[in-house]
C-alpha cells in the first residue's frame, strides 16, 4: 500500500498565485545608495548606529545588510576608517580640553586596537638560583630552552594569620 498525498502542502498552496523567484515576507529597506550614504555619514565622525537612526531601520539591519551584501559591507569598513580619520583630525585641531577628551573618549571606542589604554603590571618573582648550573643560567641569558628547572624557594615561606 503506498501513501498518496492528497492535499498540497502550505507552502505549495501560497506558491500557486505568485510569480516564478516570489519571496515571503517584507520587502528589505535595503536600497544600494546607502553604500554611499553609509561613507558620508560615517565620515563626519558619527557611528553606525546613528546612521541607522538617520535612515530609520535598526541598527540589526545594518548588520543584515552587511552579512548578505558585499558592497555595503566593503563601503561600512571604508566608512570606520573615514569615521576614525575624521575623530583624529576633530583631536588635532582641538583648541581646548573639552574637544580634546571627547575626540580622545570616541577614538577609543571607535578604534580601540590603536586608541586603548594600555596598561603595564609588574610581576615580582622569588627564585631559588641555588640548583641552577652555569650552563643552564648561561641558557636562559641567550634565550635559548633550558631543560626543567626547579625554581621553588628551599624553605617555605611562613604564612602569618592576621
Amino acid at each position: 500500500m503506498t501513501f498518496v498525498r492528497k492535499r498540497p502542502m502550505a507552502h505549495q498552496v501560497a506558491l500557486a498565485d505568485k510569480p516564478p523567484g516570489y519571496t515571503f515576507g517584507r520587502p528589505t529597506k535595503y536600497r544600494e545608495e546607502y553604500c554611499q550614504a553609509v561613507q558620508d555619514h560615517m565620515g563626519k565622525g558619527r557611528s553606525l548606529t546613528a546612521f541607522a537612526g538617520e535612515i530609520k531601520v535598526s541598527v540589526e539591519s545594518i548588520y543584515e545588510w552587511i552579512a548578505t551584501h558585499p558592497d555595503f559591507s566593503d563601503s561600512v569598513k571604508r566608512a570606520q576608517a573615514q569615521r576614525v580619520n575624521a575623530l583624529e583630525e576633530r583631536l588635532l585641531s582641538a583648541n581646548n580640553g573639552g574637544t580634546a577628551a571627547t575626540s580622545i573618549f570616541a577614538l577609543k571606542n571607535a578604534c580601540p586596537a590603536e586608541w586603548r589604554e594600555v596598561r603595564y603590571e609588574n610581576i615580582e618573582h622569588t627564585v631559588n638560583l641555588d640548583g641552577i648550573s652555569d650552563e643552564q643560567l648561561a641558557a636562559i641569558a641567550l634565550g635559548r630552552q633550558s631543560p626543567m628547572i626547579d625554581v621553588t624557594p628551599s624553605t617555605p615561606k611562613k604564612v602569618t594569620k592576621r
